[in-house]
């Protein structure tokens, strides 16, 4: 019997781990290292598509050892297929997904991008919707928010707003009756899912389970300063994991989010964003069978 694709191995290394003070967002600092003193760009595009098939397609479309390349490419179709790709997100949702696979072990409940009406539409609401088994084994809801700008503020701003918007009540609702009308049957924790999102349970109960992953990447100049992951590098890493933490709490302190929701904030500063989302213009091209 032909097997599923265990999922890639780890490639983006947490360089800084943030968890004090207590009461404030954690914050995971992620790099993909240097090579022969290099920003590994290149490896990060050819890794991350790697990802793409459990990413793209409904839990029951997962390729197995034998459709692995017929799958691909029809998840390589799902993203885009428009040239003008600098200011598209799908690479931003496409990373937190493989971040927050590994480094929290949660899987995919719903593919947002599978349901897509044509491949050069955005996908609305949360940029991710996973889940975990929590200690107390009841399902953990997880519904992430990436932005992949050139200036790190601009990147802050946004999803400063995006979290204001969808974690108001009324858009929770409809999310949650979305999810819920796209689960797929063949899903192991589909019956959990269905009930922990019943519109008849009440919102504090759902909203005390849901973790809201938080991806920014965006441009740094001090990643050009340095050739190697040093303890120099890792200070600053961390040193820049707690400036945006504050200056993310500073723009939503106004108006506060819902006190249950536990916010994950994960950083990727980026040598050149505009570089890099070409390579992966150019990698998404290949396996769309375009090149």
């Amino acid at each position: 019997m032909a097997q599923l694709i265990d999922p890639p191995a780890k490639f983006l290394a947490v360089r800084a781990h943030v968890i004090t003070p207590a009461d404030a967002p954690q914050v995971l600092a992620m790099c993909p290292g240097f090579d022969e003193r290099r920003w590994r760009a290149k490896e990060l595009a050819r890794h991350i598509f790697l990802w793409l098939p459990e990413w793209a397609l409904r839990y029951s479309d997962r390729p197995t050892t034998g459709t692995m390349m017929k799958m691909a490419r029809r998840a390589a179709l799902k993203v885009y297929t428009s040239d003008a790709y600098q200011s598209r997100g799908e690479f931003g949702e496409l990373i937190l997904h493989a971040v927050i696979r590994h480094e929290f072990g949660t899987d995919t409940a719903v593919s947002k991008i599978y349901f897509k009406d044509t491949a050069n539409d955005t996908v609305k609401g949360f940029d991710c919707v996973h889940i975990s088994r929590a200690e107390d084994r009841r399902l953990d809801l997880w519904l992430g928010e990436a932005k992949f700008y050139t200036r790190r503020h601009e990147a802050i701003d946004a999803v400063a707003d995006e979290l204001r918007k969808h974690l108001a009540r009324d858009y929770l609702r409809d999310e949650f009756a979305f999810v819920v009308d796209k689960i797929d049957d063949a899903h192991p924790y589909a019956d959990e899912l269905r009930e922990l999102l019943d519109e008849e349970r009440p919102l504090d109960q759902i909203v005390s389970r849901v973790h809201v992953p938080v991806f920014l990447a965006y441009d740094r100049k001090f990643i050009d300063e340095h050739e190697e992951v040093s303890t120099e590098f890792v200070q600053v890493m961390e040193e820049e994991a707690i400036e945006v933490r504050e200056k993310l709490l500073e723009k939503i302190e106004h108006k506060p989010l819902p006190r249950s929701v536990v916010i994950d904030l994960i950083i990727l500063p980026v040598k050149d964003k505009k570089e890099l989302t070409r390579l992966l213009h150019e990698e998404l091209r290949q396996w769309q069978g375009r090149a």
